[in-house]
């Protein structure tokens, strides 16, 4: 698994601006994944998010009477979300330094989301999820789409995903579908709903896609 440790230092550098900034750029993917996932929750489940930022994703579940854990790798955001008091406990933590820090099948829920895109092979983070996640369980994310019209070679088995970088010189990774398709049939995964939507790019008319996930663990 690669992180790019360049993502967690952008993101502590712009802490205490990094909500407003998510609803300039029109970010709503936590909306669209609690949504998603609403028809399954129940009150004091137990949820992890990774990468769990300043909270704006676990705010809406712990609205719903989830009881959430946290981790991620900026001390700065995690101050943050600590303040919004959502969190039973939140934990500093680096993504490379796998197994995360959990016993196996603790958590009903799982989340990442706006968190995939700036890693590379997620392989050894869907496996790890499949540990510690309970049979039955929800696994819910986000990974950057390849573009509507980008043109690409479905043949280059290599190619499942690939990089480029933000104005920031951030390394963001876009993920193909079929890559995400491989993963979850690999860690036993069963996908329940899928969606595409859209991100501003910081510029009236340009975009980014993003797909929505929200699957099973069927062990």
């Amino acid at each position: 698994m690669k992180n790019d440790q360049g993502s967690v230092q952008s993101h502590a550098q712009n802490a205490n601006s990094y909500d407003e900034q998510a609803r300039e750029y029109g970010w709503y993917g936590p909306e669209i994944l609690f949504g998603m996932c609403f028809e399954y929750i129940s009150p004091n489940s137990k949820l992890l998010d990774i990468g769990i930022g300043t909270g704006l994703s676990s705010a809406l579940f712990a609205k719903a009477g989830l009881e959430i854990y946290g981790i991620d790798g900026s001390v700065e955001m995690l101050q943050i979300c600590k303040t919004k008091n959502i969190a039973k406990e939140l934990k500093q933590y680096n993504l490379n330094d796998l197994p995360l820090p959990y016993s196996n099948s603790l958590f009903q829920h799982i989340i990442s989301c706006g968190v995939f895109h700036f890693i590379g092979d997620l392989k050894s983070i869907f496996r790890d999820v499949s540990r510690i996640i309970k049979p039955g369980g929800l696994f819910s994310f986000t990974v950057k789409a390849e573009h509507y019209d980008r043109k690409t070679d479905s043949s280059k088995t290599n190619d499942m995903y690939y990089s480029e970088r933000s104005p920031e010189g951030v390394e963001v990774f876009t993920h193909r579908k079929q890559y995400i398709k491989y993963l979850l049939q690999l860690f036993h995964f069963e996908e329940l709903k899928e969606q595409l939507f859209l991100v501003q790019n910081g510029q009236e008319n340009n975009y980014s896609t993003f797909f929505a996930h929200v699957v099973k663990y069927k062990k």
